[in-house]
């Protein structure tokens, strides 16, 4: 049963894009899931980013299981190779490495697959013992911070945010950010889920990445594509995107969704798990001088 458009009727909450009245369709976690009114958006009010980044991506984010990690650094080799397989992916559209950013790097796993690849970047974090664990695993030097909050003098030909802009508490200021530190002619590279996809309408609620208050923002590739389009940014190639997780990853997450089930205990811990394709989408966005627009590629894209 598709169960997104049960709403509580409840509103007030201000949209983060446009600042629209939100309206209540459920409630996860304690947490108001909202859309906006105006512009559709879907998301959950964070009215405090200070106390959240604190609380909600302390070191249990990433070894306690629930909605974060259970282990991180055991995928450190996975998502190491996800940053290789998206610097490969970009090349036809980038041409050479240049200077990146990316962005909620945690251990520098997925920075450090683009630099395997020629690239040369920093990463952005707000987790110290994440950091701790980037300069020890990786020799990285990252800085400790959110993109909303970022500021810099130095511009970049890449900025990166994989599996992030789910969780940005200010995706419009995030963005504006990102816009302000791309080069002439840079690109944003983003990969995150599709609240659009089948298994999210066919869950409803209970589709796994409603999981607040970790993940506070839901796209769709073309909601995506219309909002960056107002900021300045041409979408030049997306689709979806294969992934995998560690069988400890998969197991954690169900028990976190459904309860501890028997079958989630037979899946192997240290195999690696293809996570369901159709939830997840990647977007390459370049930079564009002449202002804002509503300009998007059709809805079959490349992958």
């Amino acid at each position: 049963m598709d169960t997104e458009s049960k709403s509580t009727g409840e509103s007030g909450d201000s949209c983060p894009l446009c600042g629209g009245s939100g309206s209540t369709v459920f409630v996860v976690n304690g947490c108001r899931i909202s859309d906006c009114g105006v512009c559709g958006h879907r998301f959950h009010w964070v009215a405090d980013p200070v106390s959240h980044l604190s609380t909600v991506y302390d070191e249990s984010y990433f070894t306690g299981g629930g909605a974060g990690y259970p282990n991180y650094l055991a995928e450190a080799e996975l998502l190491r190779a996800r940053g290789a397989m998206y610097a490969r992916k970009i090349v036809p559209y980038v041409g050479q490495p240049g200077k990146m950013l990316d962005i909620g790097a945690a251990a520098g796993c997925i920075l450090s697959g683009f630099i395997d690849e020629g690239w040369e970047g920093i990463g952005l974090e707000p987790n110290g013992g994440m950091i701790a664990a980037a300069r020890d695993l990786y020799g990285l030097e990252l800085i400790e911070g959110t993109l909303e909050s970022f500021e810099t003098d130095q511009r970049f030909d890449l900025v990166s945010a994989i599996q992030v802009a789910g969780h940005f508490y200010d995706p419009r200021m995030a963005f504006e950010n990102a816009f302000e530190i791309l080069k002439t002619d840079g690109v944003l590279l983003i990969e995150t889920w599709n609240r659009e996809s089948l298994l999210a309408r066919l869950f409803g609620e209970n589709w796994h990445e409603y999981s607040p208050p970790s993940v506070v923002q839901w796209w769709s590739p073309e909601s995506l594509c219309r909002f960056l389009a107002q900021l300045g940014f041409d979408r030049i190639a997306g689709g979806r995107t294969v992934k995998k997780i560690s069988g400890m990853h998969l197991r954690s997450l169900l028990d976190y969704k459904f309860g501890k089930r028997r079958l989630a205990g037979l899946i192997p811990e240290r195999f690696a798990i293809p996570y369901p394709s159709e939830d997840l989408f990647w977007g390459l966005y370049r930079k564009r001088d002449e202002g804002p627009a509503d300009r998007c590629l059709p809805k079959k894209t490349s992958e």
